[in-house]
């Protein structure tokens, strides 16, 4: 186990980012760029293993091909003092199998698997199986402020191309986690695009109930819960949920693979559309644009009557003199056009109501047409200070 301040490979350690059963996740610094990755270490025990080098060493070809947003990007792969080692990119913030499922809304679920569909329907485009698709391995990027948080799908370990005669799993070992495991991946049959079509239905099942499709308490029952049962309806374990999603996540979830989604994207539409088509709170969350710009409902303004605005009476001046009322002219004499001030004579300016203490002096510049008299000279912020030559040093 290295330590914090340790340099390996020329990255220098900070701190561990995760461990598992294939090795430990460091992050470190760069040697060369300014920059944190994610560095990856096999452990020296699985490194004599011939097929769990070839596997580790894959990880990294397959995902170097794979440049797409919601995909971890792959900087660099070696081998020093014989332990292998994988440089990608550091996903500040969290995954979602740490999220607190009471706390993860539907809508939010629901976004999650769309763009982990995102991925996982380019990764397919390419040739590439995910075969380990569950809450651990997809990341929930720290975003700025005011933007949607970015999805990324992570820990290709045990990917393989399709339709590829040998394949890093034909040992006949399952190195897919069992509670996400699509059927035909544990009997061992051919695989496609649709098995993590069934792990990403899994996922979302789990985000929705917090709990797995198939609990066991051995791996044999849950390998056979996977083979022959079908998934438990979610209102059994959340009512408040919509019962048109039930039907969403039996088809992706379907043990015949013919019978599901043609694509993950598709699931993750029809999963959407299934949540947004019945009322209920997760209209009110938050919504994204295109351009990442978060919407919000915005509440109507109050209409009167029964909602009278405000309405704050002015505040006279201090020690200011009671209002007088103005003298009305007699009925019998005819009122008179009272003369218009000179153009060029400045504008009489109203009686300052007095404080009580010194007379005000007059300011500069009030007598002068053409000039505006800001309240405080100088000080006032509206004032232009003329520039000012600069001292030599």
């Amino acid at each position: 186990m290295l330590r914090k301040g340790d340099v390996f490979a020329g990255y220098t350690i900070r701190r561990v980012l995760g461990q598992g059963g294939m090795g430990v996740v460091y992050l470190a610094r760069h040697p060369r760029l300014p920059r944190l990755t994610a560095l990856k270490l096999l452990s020296r025990e699985l490194s004599a293993d011939e097929e769990i080098r070839r596997r580790f060493e894959r990880e990294a070809d397959l995902v170097a091909q794979l440049e797409h947003p919601n995909i971890v990007n792959v900087y660099d792969r070696g081998t020093d003092d014989d332990q292998l080692w994988i440089s990608m990119q550091f996903v500040a913030g969290t995954d979602v199998a740490t999220a607190d499922v009471n706390v993860l809304t539907p809508g939010r679920a629901v976004q999650i698997v769309a763009e982990t569909a995102t991925a996982l329907d380019f990764a397919h485009a390419s040739g590439v199986l995910h075969r380990d698709v569950k809450p651990a391995n997809i990341l929930l990027a720290k975003p700025p402020i005011g933007r949607p948080e970015r999805v990324v799908l992570t820990d290709f370990g045990i990917a393989a191309v399709r339709d590829s005669e040998t394949t890093l799993s034909s040992a006949g070992t399952i190195t897919a986690t069992l509670a996400y495991a699509a059927p035909e991946h544990l009997a061992g049959a051919p695989l496609d695009h649709r098995a993590d079509q069934y792990s990403l239905a899994c996922t979302l099942f789990w985000m929705l109930t917090g709990s797995v499709p198939f609990p066991g308490p051995s791996p044999g029952a849950v390998i056979q819960a996977h083979l022959s049962k079908p998934i438990p309806p979610l209102r059994s374990l959340r009512p408040d949920l919509p019962a048109t999603l039930d039907a969403v996540l039996a088809r992706a979830t379907a043990k015949r693979v013919e019978s599901r989604f043609a694509s993950c994207a598709e699931f993750a539409q029809a999963a959407k559309a299934a949540l947004f088509a019945v009322p209920g709170p997760w209209h009110q969350q938050q919504q994204y644009t295109a351009a990442g710009v978060v919407l919000r409902a915005r509440e109507p303004y109050p209409q009167a009557p029964g909602y009278p605005r405000p309405h704050t009476p002015a505040q006279p001046y201090r020690n200011a003199p009671p209002p007088t009322t103005p003298a009305q002219p007699h009925p019998h004499v005819q009122p008179t056009t009272p003369a218009q001030p000179h153009p060029h004579a400045p504008y009489p300016r109203a009686p300052r109501p007095s404080t009580g203490g010194p007379a005000i002096p007059p300011r500069r510049g009030t007598a002068r047409p053409g000039t505006i008299d800001f309240p405080g000279g100088r000080n006032h912020p509206g004032y232009i200070v003329p520039p000012q030559q600069r001292r030599p040093p």
